[in-house]
């Protein structure tokens, strides 16, 4: 974290970069009155410092930015130091229009940027020590945070307080990727150091003088409201300072964590009767199938898919049923936020840097350069720590007691106060010709509008029809349906977001065209892709390596399944067993293949990026399902709410495929295609068709007495 005082005195002796109507341009703080997205300076005993407007949450995203840099500015990577960037409107990522982690945009966003900043840094000493020592730039090189002359050198913070007086350059000459050091490497990950010797400091670590604790107790089911209260109990406890109603509960505020706890449990709350009582697992499932009967947004429509497979003797229907889904980052929601008249301070582990402010601006009634947001590390996001509730909490809290708070949420409070992935209903149908080809295809899904919860309604929500709408399948005929589901439930992005979803029932429906079609589904596919070159290569290095075809090496049986997400192709092959007595189902190797395009800045981050993602698919594929009592969520920790254990992790294989094009994201893309693929291969390799998710015990062995 760094403090104003810190940035304003780094500011005088900081350039930065952004983005004008005219394109990328770099300059000084004293050169215009706009001010730059992302600042670096150099110290008198030079180390680079970079303020970065990503947060870090353990993909990597401060190594990754920092390299380019580094590598444009010839810097030595030990004497690299990373910290994040306060929140405001001049760190906004442009392309995004807000300061905001997500969407696997990282480096993709910010790479033209850092290599231009890298770059005019570079050039900028090299001019210093031309005039510092009366020789032609010509003559002069930078080196490893050294400019010389081949006899004499002198270290970049040494010139740098002359190097920042002088005029940046307007078009800095950027490396050939051939004279790169870092770009293209694994570099040691900056973050790593102070999270192993427990220096690093977490949302949950924060503490501050004078700070109370806080717990809200919150409404047995979505969309109750406070009607009264009794907080006389909960006073008497030893520790208590107040309870008092905010806009999502009641807040109970103690001098420890413990006394507020056990201050909530003397709580009493009368709540409003919620719209959702009643609803259980399975009034929510028929809710959800009925809601596919509705008429929908068209989002999509190419030829007319139902007219064609009615007619077709050819023809397949499924209806998918997939969970809402909970984000189970390891560190439950934290804020501390300190609220006084002329000032608002805030630390939490955030995503979404600009929506804080926002939300600060909002219940603080100050100016932006009287609030402060501080992002600590993450334990975890998933998309979840983009959506600020838990901020705009504390900030309430805080302005009421007038201290410094820290909220907490306990795990219970984490998975039962919603914003979950949508739950969903799909409905697909599709055809082949007598040569198996596929003809048309018609997809329809009833799901909660994400973008709507995150307030940014439109017609027909982006997320709904991510990777079905924009799918690079070529179907003649393709008909793609959208019906709006107005649950109280919240939702949110969770990672990968539509294509969570979409992927499953897109790619397991290609399979059983492919089946009645007796197609291999690999040749199916490439087929469907035949004009695009690398979405057939990513398939065709996922099979040749996992050797499809053959007998497995672990399982029984192998399943594959392809998705576009986040600019990039992904491809992935599962090798899967059954035990058709206990219904588990074993995932004993998944080979992964992605194309993110021609420059991939740091490669072990892209394998350990797949490799999270496609565990935590598998987990969701597997385990993860989020249950509803006639009273409310019935999962409330992970003894109500499996995921995937370490022992249950499959070998993974990760390929990196380099495809001509811009440049795709890795966090989110590796999800999508596992569950489909362990679903492909229980298709092929039992004769089940998996409509619903998880993949339990239970619903298998149901699956295998159906079969």
């Amino acid at each position: 974290m760094i403090t104003r005082r810190e940035l304003l005195k780094a500011g005088a002796l900081s350039i930065g970069v952004f983005l004008l109507p005219d394109g990328v341009k770099i300059l000084k703080a004293q050169e215009t009155s706009l001010k730059p997205t992302l600042w670096a300076s150099i110290s008198r005993d030079n180390h680079l410092t970079l303020l970065v407007n990503k947060s870090e949450m353990g993909q990597g995203v401060y190594t990754g930015l920092a390299m380019i840099v580094a590598d444009e500015l010839d810097f030595p990577w030990e004497r690299v130091r990373v910290k994040p960037a306060p929140a405001g409107s001049v760190y906004i990522d442009r392309k995004m229009g807000a300061q905001l982690t997500g969407g696997s945009t990282s480096v993709r966003h910010m790479y033209e940027f850092l290599r231009l900043l890298g770059a005019s840094m570079r050039e900028m000493l090299i001019k210093a020590a031309s005039q510092e020592w009366k020789l032609p730039e010509q003559r002069l090189s930078a080196s490893m945070g050294y400019i010389t002359d081949g006899k004499r050198k002198a270290s970049y913070g040494e010139l740098w307080e002359k190097a920042i007086k002088l005029t940046v350059p307007e078009n800095p000459r950027l490396k050939d990727p051939s004279e790169f050091i870092y770009i293209g490497k694994s570099m040691s990950r900056i973050d790593v150091p102070e999270k192993i010797d427990g220096k690093a400091v977490f949302g949950i670590d924060v503490r501050v003088k004078d700070m109370l604790y806080a717990l809200v107790e919150r409404p047995p089911y979505f969309g109750s409201k406070v009607m009264s209260y009794d907080a006389n109990q909960t006073k008497k406890v030893k520790g208590v300072i107040d309870a008092f109603p905010i806009s999502t509960g009641v807040a109970v505020c103690a001098s420890s964590f413990e006394s507020a706890l056990k201050g909530r449990e003397k709580l009493r709350v009368e709540w409003s009767k919620s719209p959702l009582e009643g609803f259980d697992d399975e009034k929510l499932e028929r809710y959800y199938l009925d809601m596919l009967k509705r008429k929908g947004l068209v989002a999509r429509s190419d030829g007319n898919a139902l007219k064609k497979i009615e007619a077709s003797p050819k023809k397949v229907e499924a209806v998918y049923l997939l969970p809402y889904l909970y984000h189970a980052t390891m560190e439950p929601m934290a804020c501390v936020a300190d609220v006084r008249e002329d000032r608002c301070v805030v630390y939490a582990p955030l995503q979404a840097q600009t929506w804080a402010l926002k939300v600060a601006k909002e219940i603080t009634g100050l100016p932006e350069d009287k609030i402060e947001i501080h992002t600590t590390y993450l334990g975890g996001g998933f998309g979840r720590k983009s959506n600020v509730e838990f901020v705009r909490e504390a900030i309430e809290i805080s302005k009421k007691v007038k201290r410094p708070v820290k909220l907490i949420y306990t795990r219970e409070d984490d998975v039962k106060s919603g914003w979950y992935r949508p739950m969903n209903a799909t409905l697909l149908k599709g055809a082949i010709d007598e040569k198996g080809k596929v003809i048309a295809l018609y997809h329809k899904i009833a799901v909660p509008a994400v973008f709507e919860w995150a307030g940014r309604p439109s017609r027909i929500d982006r997320a709904a029809v991510e990777g079905i709408e924009n799918m690079f399948y070529e179907v003649p005929d393709l008909h793609v349906e959208f019906v709006k589901v107005d649950l109280p439930i919240p939702v949110w992005f969770w990672r990968s977001v539509g294509s969570s979803h979409n992927a499953f029932t897109l790619e397991t429906f290609i399979d059983r065209l492919a089946k009645m079609g007796k197609r291999d589904p690999v040749d199916l596919r490439l087929e469907l892709l035949k004009n695009h070159e690398r979405a057939q290569k990513v398939i065709e290095v996922a099979v040749e390596k996992a050797g499809w075809g053959k007998k497995p090496r672990y399982g029984e049986a192998m399943g594959i399944a392809y998705h576009f997400s986040f600019g990039s192709h992904v491809a992935e092959v599962a090798e899967v067993s059954l035990d058709r007595k206990s219904g588990q189902v074993r995932v004993h190797r998944v080979v992964c293949a992605i194309d993110l395009g021609p420059m991939v800045v740091h490669p072990d981050l892209v394998v350990s990026q797949m490799e999270s993602a496609i565990n935590m698919g598998l987990s969701a594929a597997l385990k993860e399902k989020v249950r509803f009592s006639k009273n409310g969520p019935a999962s409330t920790n992970f003894d109500t709410y499996s995921l995937l254990t370490m022992a249950e992790a499959p070998q993974i294989e990760v390929h990196i495929v380099r495809g001509e094009g811009p440049m795709g994201g890795v966090g989110e893309p590796g999800l999508p295609p596992i569950a489909p693929a362990v679903a492909n291969a229980l298709l092929w390799g039992y004769g089940i068709e998996v409509n619903s998710l998880p993949m339990t015990p239970d619903y298998i062995k149901t699956l295998l007495k159906e079969a």
